[in-house]
This record gives structure tokens, sequence and C-alpha cells, in this order.
């Protein structure tokens, strides 16, 4: 299946421009998770700072996302793609000229993250346009893949370009990946929504705000909808959690730097997330979503709840092979849980409320974020990035329990 996709144009553009997009952006938020720590390292609010990073980034989502969504649905999704990325290369190379400035580099990762939520939707919204439905689970699939392939990658080479050329280097390549980006997407065809008129920026305003909470309504009281969204969204906290608490574990577990231990702690749980990603559209594809989605949960909260443990195992011969495989474990959950949602969501979705649909889905997940993140940094300052990690696996494992309870009966389409 994945043969057959690579041969449509089409999709070829947009997947490629997804990777070197998604490239762009893990490097980019890896090089400033450590810059960030390492501005903020001798003070008592080192993993605060993080938190705030990470809000940075998932605040806009909330403001903007369910708009953008919205407006995504009026707009050629083509030069929504392009202009986004466009926009996204030149703020980054504000970095340059803001190196020690914590303020003003929250600044700009929102600017950033606010054009991120015109993007999102539309390249959600665009790739049914561009391939058969029959061949939607592999086209995630293989979204996903590369999206957690860009993931490793991108923290990959972190380290390397930090320490050949310093932070100004990564901030030029991501510039550059996200300029290759908007190239590919001013390749593809026009897409806009198949029912909407061309239509103003007023009467696309006066149209959004009197629809939205209509529209807000009938996505969240949808099953069909919810199921994929709720579990998309823990599934995003959960990274907002680690990549916070990831500086300080990696000092906790190995005595050493993220950037020095990204190959040990980072690499396997992305690499993970590939592994999950195939599964599911090739191993698995044939397999209940729903189930997928449970499984995903329950390993997910075991290994949280064992990453926080394992520092008590410290001196075995391959401790660091038993961290690995841990990471790698939690990635392959996040995995079933992200692609199984993730199509779900547009098979259950029409093309006309795709926008919208993924805008909410944005908003939902950063909402449901913002908490846990901050609470996160605060509580790892003032207790412990482990005790937190524990907590995380616990009410995780709840969730999952009350959620096998509730949603497995639920008749969701393909499940």
């Amino acid at each position: 299946m994945y043969s057959t996709l690579l041969k449509n144009s089409n999709f070829l553009k947009i997947w490629i421009a997804q990777v070197t997009s998604q490239l762009a952006a893990n490097l980019l938020n890896f090089a400033l998770i450590i810059r960030v720590y390492e501005l903020a390292e001798q003070t008592q609010y080192a993993n605060i700072a993080v938190s705030l990073l990470i809000l940075a980034f998932g605040v806009p989502s909330i403001i903007f996302a369910v708009l953008a969504g919205a407006y995504v649905d009026h707009w050629d999704r083509k030069k929504v793609l392009v202009v986004t990325n466009v926009v996204r290369a030149i703020l980054v190379l504000i970095f340059l000229f803001i190196p020690n400035n914590l303020l003003l580099m929250y600044l700009v990762v929102f600017a950033v993250s606010v054009f991120s939520q015109f993007f999102t939707p539309a390249e959600g919204a665009a790739l049914p346009k561009l391939v058969k439905q029959s061949e939607f689970l592999s086209a995630n699939s293989l979204f996903l893949f590369t999206l957690y392939g860009s993931f490793i990658v991108g923290y990959s080479l972190a380290g390397p370009i930090i320490s050949f050329g310093g932070f100004d280097a990564v901030y030029w390549v991501t510039s550059l990946a996200f300029v290759v980006a908007a190239v590919l997407c001013g390749r593809l065809p026009e897409m806009r929504a198949t029912k909407h008129d061309k239509k103003s920026i007023g009467q696309i305003n006066t149209e959004v705000f009197s629809t939205i909470h209509k529209n807000f309504k009938e996505i969240i009281t949808n099953p069909r909808l919810v199921f994929p969204i709720i579990n998309l969204t823990i599934g995003q906290a959960m990274l907002g959690v680690v990549a916070v608490l990831a500086p300080a574990i990696a000092i906790l577990i190995f005595n050493q730097g993220l950037a020095s231990v990204s190959f040990k702690l980072i690499v396997p749980a992305a690499m993970g997330m590939v592994v999950g990603a195939v599964l599911v559209g090739q191993v698995f594809k044939n397999t209940s979503k729903t189930k997928l989605i449970n499984i995903g949960i329950f390993v997910a909260s075991a290994m949280l709840i064992g990453l926080s443990l394992v520092p008590a195992l410290d001196g075995l011969r391959y401790f660091g092979v038993l961290v690995a495989m841990i990471a790698a474990t939690l990635g392959v959950a996040n995995g079933l849980v992200g692609v199984s949602a993730q199509t779900l969501l547009q098979l259950n979705s029409t093309d006309e409320a795709r926008g919208k649909i993924f805008g909410t889905l944005n908003m939902l997940m950063n909402i449901a974020a913002i908490i846990p993140v901050l609470l996160a940094g605060v509580s790892a300052d003032l207790v412990s990035p482990l005790s937190v990690l524990t907590g995380s696996g616990v009410l995780i494992g709840i969730y999952g329990l009350f959620q096998y309870r509730v949603f497995t009966q639920l008749q969701l389409k393909s499940t």
C-alpha cells in the first residue's frame, strides 16, 4: 500500500513537505528545550522555564485553533500550507538576534505557534483530498511513521549541530527546511473544500463567529469524534510532560545533559513511535482501532511508572539498554494510540467540516496539555521529576480503565 501511495505525486509532495517541516519543528523544539534549560539551570526554576516554553507553543492553539480550522474550511488549503511555512521560516531567524533573552524567545515561539495553528488543520484536511478513502489508514500510518522518524532525526541531529555550529546553525537549518516545505506545498493542486464558495474575509468572519458554538457543540457531543479526540489529546499531554521533564530526567538517570544522552532516552522513544505507526498501518491494519487505542493507553501507563522506578536499578550491567527499552515501548504505545485515533477521526468526519474538526482537535489537545505541562514543571522543581512520572502513569492508567468501560461498547466506524 505504501508503494501505491508513493506513486501518487501529490501525496508524495505533501508527504515530503511534512517530513521537512516536522524535521524543522523537532530540531527547533529540542534545541530550544536545551537552550532554555541551560539559561535557567542555575536558578531553582529550570523545569518551570521549560514548562513555559512548552506553553508558549501550546497556548496559541487555545486562542486560535478553532478559528483557524474554520477559516481553513473556506480557504485553499494549498495556499495556507505555503504561507504558514514561509512565515515560520522568517520567524525562526529572529532567534539569531535574541540568543539569551528568555522573554523574547517565548514571544517568538508564540508567534511561530500561531501560524502553526493554520498549518495543522490545513494539512489534516488536505490529506483526504489527495488519497482515496481506502488509503486513509496507510496514509496516516506513513504520515505518523515519518512524523516520528523526523522526531528521531531532528532530536538526534540537534546535539551534533549545536556542538558544531552552535544554536545559530540550528536556526538556519530550521528556516531552510520550512522554505523547502513551502516550495513543495506550492506545487500541490488547489484544495478548497468542495461545499464552500469563495468568500471575503468579512463574510468568513461573520459566518465563523455565528456558527462556531454550534459546530463545537456538534463535535464534542458526537462519540465518533470525541473518542479519537480525547485519545489524541492524552497522547499530546503525555508528550508534553515528558518533554518538560526530559532535561531533568537525563541528569537523574544518567548524570549527563539531555543533548549527550538523547540517543539513550529520546531517540529510542521516537523509534518506538515509528514501530507503533508501522504496526497499526501494516501488521494490525484489520484490528479494531478502539482495541489498539486501549492497549496503547495501558502500556503507556506502565512504561511511565517503569521509567520513574528505573533509577533504583542503576548499576545493572545493561542499565542503559533497559532505559532505552522502556522509552522505546512508551513510544510504541504512543504510536498505537496516535495512528488509530487519527484514522478514526478522518473516517468519521466530512470534507467540509474537517478543518473545524482538526482545529478543534488541536485546541483541545493543547488545553488538556497545559495543566499537566505546567503542573509537571512546578512539581518537578518542588518535589521530584520521577514522582511526576509516577503520578502521570497512574492517572493515565485510571483513565484507561474508565475508557475501556465507557467507550468499548461504542459502534465507531471502522473500529
